[in-house]
């Protein structure tokens, strides 16, 4: 049997305060015993009962409904909304359905008991639209709103429904949200082998760790159901959080970190490697070598949507992507490594770099080079002036320094790997303005310099690049995946996304005379400081906003 589950949307204001502090309600509802119809499901009710059990120890007030039809799922969701009012700006509200979904003219639609639902219309008079559910708490105005619908299985209602599709559609949150899905939009998930779905049995348990922000819950939700399935279910989130959220408070675990000073590995330094190569682990090969976090297994759907703001054709179409485990930079490879790089290895990087010229023009200079950029940076920056040459020569060099298979990362990786999870336009959510929190780009701070510009109201700190890891990391912990620099990447150039999936090549054909190159830089405008945003450029050439960061194979 199989059950979709759909979505996890968190509408989270800017949260100031510990998270018990603030009042904690939650509306759970499990429909289980569906006419003959639709038939009987054997885990709403399980799941709906480990959840309120789960949200009681964790400090919510829940009201649970087990088998409600339409006029009680619809007036229970209306006193919710109107407890949350009650309960003040501070309070978090959190809603949770299992039972069966539909999607019909892209829109989602819970399945009350008892609905009767013979063609698309009848779903708006038989069914609750999610949506609504959503608004119901948005107009509340409280801090913190967290929905989660667990949609079962596939449509139970296609026959006679011409535009009803597999799965449930990705839903758009309001400002400050968090949307999650347990598998991609559009997919069904498993049901697993025992009275509760694997996705609501990895997040109730992935919400009881202490000291874990929301975004790490997800992530850890996620990599359980991946281990569950066999990495056939890929759950998936959408972030635009303007502040922290904590289901239980206290100290966090720490994260496992592997240091590899040779290549030949002694057997404890065996186990330190097992230890990091799990998800989310940190991995050292050599006292050169740069950080590498390891990116678990999964898929997303690579590019922009046809109505993404300033997205373009290159970008699409859209694509379902699907990723095996891989590691990668935790930051761009810095002017510390390269120059380390440099010494050990003679490599001999070209004199000619695209910087800024006299008058203010851009243009190619003799002379200027990642030594001398045209502005200052320390050994902590991310290395510019560098061209896919350099960057290959890089990870070849790197390889035999650690004898590990280190390389560039393919596009497709680089996104997955960037998006952490995200469906929007950034890795924090759609909201440009908090941008300055994650990436450094073209801002209020570069105004300073450069007059005229399209910049982002926000102000950085920063005119040109800044040290790694300055800003907030993305849900898998990498750090300036949009910002600082452009990254090269090893897929030759392509005009678009066709023919990309499904699977992430390690390096696609195309214009190899070109290199595609991914991210955004300090100089970026906020058009294309997007995840989607993909550009071309040719491999001998250096650029002052170009760098790189190295991926490895396990």
């Amino acid at each position: 049997m199989y059950r979709l589950a759909l979505l996890i949307c968190v509408i989270l204001g800017i949260a100031g305060k510990p998270a018990l502090a603030e009042p904690r309600l939650a509306l759970v509802i499990g429909n289980a015993k569906y006419g003959t119809e639709i038939g009987k499901l054997p885990n709403p009710a399980n799941d709906a009962a480990l959840m309120a059990a789960t949200l009681t120890k964790l400090g919510f007030n829940v009201t649970k409904l087990i088998d409600a039809d339409q006029k009680q799922m619809k007036r229970a969701i209306a006193d919710f909304g109107a407890a949350l009012i009650a309960a003040g700006p501070d309070a978090a509200g959190l809603f949770f359905y299992a039972g069966h979904g539909v999607q019909i003219d892209g829109e989602n639609y819970l399945i009350p008991i008892g609905a009767v639902i013979e063609k698309e219309a009848d779903a708006e008079l038989e069914a609750v639209q999610a949506d609504w559910v959503m608004k119901q708490m948005e107009f509340a105005g409280n801090r913190i709103n967290i929905i989660v619908l667990d949609a079962c299985r596939n449509n139970p209602l296609a026959r006679g429904m011409r535009s009803s599709t597999r799965g449930l559609a990705r839903m758009d949150a309001p400002k400050g949200s968090f949307i999650a899905y347990s598998t991609a939009p559009g997919e069904t998930a498993a049901d697993g082998d025992t009275k509760n779905s694997p996705y609501t049995q990895a997040l109730t348990k992935a919400m009881l760790e202490p000291g874990v922000a929301i975004e790490e819950t997800f992530r850890n939700a996620r990599i359980d159901v991946l281990n569950a399935t066999g990495e056939k279910q890929v759950p998936w989130e959408s972030s635009s959080l303007t502040g922290a959220f904590y289901f239980q408070e206290g100290a966090a675990k720490a994260a496992a970190i592997a240091t590899v000073t040779t290549p030949a590995e002694t057997s404890s330094a065996s186990k330190s490697v097992a230890a990091a190569v799990a998800p989310g682990g940190v991995i050292k090969d050599c006292p050169a070598c740069p950080e590498l976090i390891t990116i678990p297994a999964g898929g997303f759907i690579m590019g922009a949507t046809d109505n993404e703001a300033d997205s373009s054709d290159v970008e699409r179409p859209p694509t379902q992507i699907s990723v095996p485990n891989f590691a990668l930079g935790k930051t761009h490879v810095t002017r510390g490594q390269y120059a380390t790089f440099i010494e050990q290895s003679g490599h001999k990087s070209d004199d000619n770099c695209w910087v800024e010229a006299e008058g203010g023009k851009n243009d190619f200079v003799r002379g200027k080079n990642w030594q001398d950029p045209g502005f200052d940076q320390g050994e902590e920056d991310p290395v510019v002036c560098v061209s896919a040459a350099d960057a290959e020569a890089y990870v070849k060099w790197l390889g035999k320094t650690s004898g590990k298979a280190y390389r560039l990362p393919s596009e497709a990786e680089w996104e997955y790997a960037a998006r952490a999870g995200a469906t929007g336009a950034y890795y924090w959510g759609d909201d440009v303005r908090n941008y300055c929190k994650f990436g450094n780009i073209a801002d209020e701070a570069a105004t300073q310099t450069y007059e005229g510009w399209n910049v982002v109201d926000c102000d950085d700190g920063y005119v040109h690049t800044s040290p790694a890891a300055s800003f907030e990391a993305n849900a898998f912990g990498l750090y300036d995946m949009l910002g600082n620099v452009k990254q090269w990447v090893a897929d030759c150039w392509n005009d678009d996304l066709e023919g990309i999936g499904p699977g992430a090549k390690a390096r696609r054909t195309g214009n190899c005379k070109m290199r595609a190159v991914r991210g955004s830089a300090w100089n970026g405008q906020p058009a294309i400081g997007r995840l989607a945003y993909r550009e071309g450029n040719n491999v001998p050439t250096a650029y002052y906003n170009y760098g790189f960061r190295v991926a490895r194979d396990f």
